[in-house]
């Protein structure tokens, strides 16, 4: 289990390696290579495929790992097995197909005198960057070992659709491969990993792309249907998917038809307060003043999004606060500020960047504060009592906007259209959470109006979202929008199965 853990080795169980090999293997099928073949699942798979559709066994096989487990693969000549690491592997070397289960390494824990090695020795390596996965690697070598009109099967985690590192090789594939097919699956494969993976066919190697189709599933054994998936959609941020693929087209209509508009056109977008030290420097108000702090140097803060319905409840009153020290006050707190250094928080990476460590910038008060991570339904909370908050939130602040105009967008963020248009293009942490990048938030559609109609709806699903009714909050904010714009039912009812179904797939992976 060490090993696996440290060096991202999960065996392909039967069931995948057979899914995964089946569409690549003809009568004409002549060299297989899997460049981190293991226990040899996936060889024996295609053997097995290869023997019943061909009733031969006239097929050669070939494999590399650094820790092989040979012992059902000693039907298979010695030399074509190689314990060597991949990334030495002769480049002159040449398959027809490769089928693969690369090691999912983060690059956290990767060697990075071995990761330099490999990327001085393979020009290709440039388009990765220096938080890219093991996998990835291992994807693009492996595409380099293929003969003209060759073909790629492999096994990747979620990542490949939704990682920034991701984008570039993605870019790179529709560039190299004539056909790409991928289905995401949400099921659990592997025998004590959390993976989630996404089964991919490249076909054509060296020829023009002219198909991309992608589907989701829960698992192997549910009926699976393919879709086209336009092509910038694959190389975008991240990939969605669902059998809705008018996704950007829906967006479209609200922004064209119905005057739905990019948040950055009304307001720009921060990260929150990063301290370093939360511990230190965010304490309740009481344990402040006790440690000599006046009213003056306490920063009411939102530490995490959990507190949105008390604070839109409460205001500050249950907050805690961030301890605002200068330089001038250090004889003052000289025994707080040497409490801090015993405790080495004056050498960490964001206290480094501070003079002197101790002094926290804030920054200007933020007119709101928005989800960066949630499950379910982000949403904005306005800011009416100069308070901050901390990186895991984030700050807007809006560009010269009326009272009234701000609760316009305010409702809008919780209607299903600026909600959808979320979903897509966030990207899914661990346990299906939804992500939100400052870009991704900058690029939400949102409606701004004047109309003070807006003042009771407003208030409703305030009171909502203060008690943890999100779902009905949404419901009542989408339909005084609809009707307020007028929106049709046949779009009002494509959104919204949309809508469901990129969250339920988001969800299941959480599962």
């Amino acid at each position: 289990m060490k090993d696996r853990k440290e060096n991202g080795v999960y065996y392909t169980p039967q069931v995948l390696a057979e899914y995964l090999a089946n569409p690549l293997i003809t009568a004409n099928t002549r060299t297989i290579l899997d460049p981190s073949y293991g226990e040899g699942s996936l060889l024996l798979a295609a053997e097995r495929i290869f023997k019943k559709k061909n009733n031969s066994s006239e097929i050669q096989l070939f494999g590399c790992d650094t820790k092989p487990v040979n012992g059902l693969l000693k039907h298979l000549p010695e030399a074509n097995l190689k314990e060597t690491d991949f990334f030495t592997y002769q480049p002159e070397i040449l398959f027809q197909t490769i089928l693969m289960n690369p090691p999912y390494v983060r690059y956290q824990t990767q060697n990075i005198e071995k990761i330099k090695k490999y990327r001085n020795a393979i020009s290709e390596f440039s388009i990765l960057n220096n938080k890219a996965d093991l996998w990835a690697y291992f994807l693009l070598k492996a595409s380099l070992h293929l003969e003209k009109d060759g073909n790629i099967g492999a096994i990747l985690p979620w990542a490949f659709l939704q990682a920034d590192y991701s984008v570039p090789l993605r870019k790179w594939i529709v560039e190299n491969f004539h056909e790409i097919k991928a289905v995401a699956l949400s099921n659990k494969y592997f025998d004590k990993a959390d993976e989630r993976v996404v089964v991919i066919w490249l076909k054509g190697y060296g020829k023009k792309n002219e198909s991309i189709k992608i589907a989701a599933s829960k698992s192997l054994e549910s009926e699976i249907t393919f879709s086209d998936l336009p092509m910038d959609n694959w190389v975008s941020d991240r990939v969605f998917y669902s059998d809705a693929n008018s996704i950007d087209h829906i967006l479209s209509r609200y922004k064209n038809e119905f005057g739905y508009m990019n948040f950055i056109n009304y307001a720009d977008v921060k990260i929150g307060v990063v301290t370093g030290a939360v511990d230190y420097f965010i304490m309740p108000k009481q344990k402040a003043k006790e440690t000599g702090f006046s009213a003056d140097q306490l920063v009411p803060i939102l530490t995490n999004p959990d507190e949105f319905s008390q604070y839109l409840s409460n205001g500050e009153k249950n907050l805690l606060f961030l301890i605002s020290i200068k330089e001038e006050d250090y004889a003052k707190h000289i025994d707080y500020i040497q409490r801090g250094i015993e405790h080495q928080y004056h050498l960490r990476s964001h206290s480094l960047r501070r003079k002197p460590w101790y002094s926290i910038q804030t920054g200007k008060t933020p007119d709101a504060f928005f989800h960066y991570r949630v499950s379910k339904t982000p949403y904005m909370v306005l800011n009416c009592w100069n308070t901050q908050s901390t990186n895991s939130i984030h700050r807007i602040y809006f560009k010269d906007l009326s009272e009234v105009e701000k609760k316009w967008i305010f409702v809008s963020f919780l209607s299903r259209p600026s909600q959808l248009s979320l979903e897509a293009k966030s990207k899914t942490y661990g346990r299906g959470i939804l992500k939100i990048e400052p870009k991704t938030l900058k690029d939400a559609l949102v409606i701004k109006r004047s109309d003070p109609c807006i003042n009771s709806v407003y208030k409703k699903v305030t009171q909502l979202l203060s008690s943890g009714q999100k779902v009905k909050a949404v419901d009542i904010a989408s339909e005084f929008i609809n009707k307020e714009l007028g929106i049709p039912y046949d779009l009002k009812i494509l959104t919204e199965e949309t809508l469901s179904t990129l969250q339920n797939l988001r969800l299941q992976q959480g599962k």
